[in-house]
């Protein structure tokens, strides 16, 4: 057993002590101890020992020849290498002002000559034991601060993915969208214009005297004429072909007047530049905050008025969409699947998103994208 103890000793101690009697006592009563002993007479031995290895502990006398005691302390706890190892002063110097010297310079203990052994035993095991217990500590506290920047890197990088996944998926949308509203315009739309003007003709033959048969014409032919306007404003609402064709500013007036045609809901449209200069896949995005905002405005505001606002500057293009309606309710946990859509367009652009409601007094949406719109990438 004295032979593992010997191999694997509970800690290693520097004894600094120009007095060989006092050294030679020092050691024996540690080495019996357990610990592992090295030995300096001179400051300049001790810094050069603990500089090369640095132990787990230092007993430090005071009073020796060239450096004394306090200066060793000092460069010790200078040296990034041996900064953090406990220092024991042990001196004969027994003045109050000695001892606060000694704290002040770092030291953790002040043992008074003549020393008892058990005392010097008790004092050295229990800094040892706290220095280990600090180190263990340490040591924690790097592995989870490693661990928790591991996992932050993980879920910035699944975050990362995600936002590709939403950007892929909005892509996705809007040219299914332009497929079916092109499909919908072309394929359907000329299929219930050629048999609205075939009801036409067909209406026109009947003699006035099948009065029956007019009436089923005529019933329909409106029909038709119905259809045929909801089928456009279907493929309007999908792919706006002005967005394409004749740009933001255009399909923005277009739609605002629909709307307040369709829903009764007077909406003012305020727009800085007749044209705006920005790329297609930010101005889908402008058009579709818009529809969104909206189409709230219409389902769930009762308003009476509303407005839109859209300003180009120099380096940012800016979206306010307002109505003075009954504001948003108090949040009930449920999710707002609409809003949460249009912070995450926005989000996909580099643009911030907010929202002013007071139940009410009506809602108010910003939006700001930088003039680039390019896609954030975080």
């Amino acid at each position: 057993m004295e032979l593992v103890e010997n191999l694997n000793p509970p800690g290693e101690i520097l004894i600094v002590e120009d007095t060989p009697a006092s050294l030679q006592l020092l050691s024996e009563l540690l080495t019996q101890a357990g610990y592992g002993v090295r030995q300096a007479q001179d400051g300049e031995m001790a810094l050069l020992s603990a500089g090369e290895r640095p132990p787990d502990l230092v007993l430090l006398d005071i009073r020796m020849p060239g450096i004394d005691g306090y200066e060793v302390c000092k460069r010790l706890k200078a040296d990034p290498r041996t900064r953090e190892v406990p220092v024991i002063f042990l001196s004969a110097l027994h003045e109050p002002g000695d001892k606060v010297a000694g704290f002040k310079l770092g030291a953790v203990d002040y043992i008074e000559k003549p020393f008892h052994p058990d005392e010097v035993l008790a004092r050295v095991h229990t800094h040892i034991e706290l220095r280990r217990l600090q180190a263990g500590l340490e040591k924690r506290v790097r592995e989870r601060t490693a661990d928790h920047r591991q996992a932050e890197e993980k879920l910035h990088a699944s975050w990362l993915q995600l936002q590709e996944l939403t950007e892929f998926l909005q892509t996705v949308r809007e040219e299914e969208r332009t497929r079916i509203a092109r499909e919908i315009h072309d394929e359907l739309g000329q299929a219930l214009t050629a048999l609205r003007i075939d009801l036409a003709w067909l209406r026109g033959k009947c003699g006035s005297e099948d009065s029956r048969t007019v009436d089923k014409l005529a019933a329909a032919y409106n029909l038709v004429v119905k259809t045929l306007d909801a089928v456009r404003r279907i493929s309007e609402d999908l792919r706006p072909g002005m967005l394409d064709q004749l740009g933001l500013a255009a399909a923005i007036q277009h739609y605002v007047a629909k709307f307040s045609e369709r829903t009764g809901i007077p909406c003012q449209l305020w727009l800085n530049r007749e044209e705006f200069e920005i790329e297609d896949q930010l101005a889908t995005a402008l058009f579709r905050l818009v529809q969104e905002a909206l189409t709230n405005v219409a389902r769930h505001a009762s308003a009476r008025n509303a407005a839109v606002r859209i300003a180009e500057e120099h380096d940012a293009i800016h979206l306010s969409v307002e109505d003075d309606g009954c504001g948003l309710a108090p949040p009930t946990g449920k999710k707002t699947f609409g809003l949460l859509g249009m912070r995450e367009r926005a989000k996909m652009f580099g643009g911030t998103f907010e929202i002013e409601s007071t139940p009410g007094a009506g809602t108010r949406i910003r939006v700001q994208f930088p003039k680039k719109g390019d896609v954030n990438p975080t």
